[in-house]
């Protein structure tokens, strides 16, 4: 055989087996996309293991009092309604073990006479409130007692539009529930809140959810929900927070 016959078929041979490299491969991508049911997801890490170490922090609020303000029972009479005993349901978030501090909303506790917290491990204890701060919707509440966990405050500063973040409150009675979404905007205002540097997030919350904690991926709490509108749930922040320890000394 010639030399040049000889490379030729060399040739050949390198080819047909590029191209049936090609075929076979695309084959095997062409079959994966036709076994991934459509609307199939791609595996995620998951956040279970982060849910178990915060979970803990976030404990459920009860106050009962009797409102301030006075309310029309029959507006055409003007007759006022008789004054009545109610109740607040929401969360708060331990962020400080040892010494039993609560964060939560301020509308939860305002005209609250009796205040308890209820813990993720079942006990039931009474709260009191340190000191709360009408402009920012937060307030600061007391436990007595051992083995709490709590949750570090994040620094300010460091939260971005878009970064993942995390809802744990107790909506209804359904008790704790974990919710997921992204930080939808900063610098945010809610009608009845002075604060104008809300956080707001996309996050699901139902009536009972306020006093909640917003958390990071790190595990930090980046806010308490103290409204939700329109979709959105809006945050405190952690600024709002640290207000409320200066005011406390």
């Amino acid at each position: 055989m010639s030399r040049s016959i000889f490379c030729r078929y060399l040739r050949w041979i390198g080819v047909s087996v590029w191209s049936l490299a090609l075929v076979f491969g695309a084959g095997a991508c062409l079959g994966e996309d036709l076994h991934r049911e459509q609307g199939e997801t791609y595996p995620t890490t998951s956040l279970a293991p982060l849910v178990k170490r915060i979970s803990p922090a976030v404990v459920g609020i009860r106050g009962w009092g009797v409102p301030s303000e006075s309310r029309i029972f029959d507006p055409e009479a003007g007759f006022p309604d008789p004054p009545t005993l109610r109740e607040w349901q929401g969360a708060g978030v331990i962020v400080d073990a040892l010494a039993g501090l609560i964060v939560t909303a301020n509308h939860l506790v305002a005209n609250a006479t009796v205040v308890k917290a209820l813990l993720y491990d079942g006990r039931a204890m009474n709260a009191v409130v340190l000191v709360r701060s009408e402009r920012d919707d937060v307030a600061l509440l007391r436990i007595e007692g051992d083995n709490f966990r709590a949750l570090t405050l994040e620094n300010p500063g460091t939260l971005d539009v878009g970064e993942p973040v995390l809802a744990i409150g107790y909506p209804q009675d359904w008790g704790q529930s974990v919710t997921f979404g992204i930080v939808s905007a900063l610098h945010r205002s809610c009608p009845g809140i002075a604060n104008s540097d809300l956080v707001q997030s996309d996050v699901l919350v139902g009536q009972g959810s306020s006093g909640g904690a917003l958390v990071n991926q790190r595990g930090r709490l980046i806010g308490v929900i103290v409204a939700r509108r329109g979709g959105f749930a809006f945050a405190a922040p952690v600024d709002a927070i640290r207000r409320l320890f200066v005011a406390a000394q």
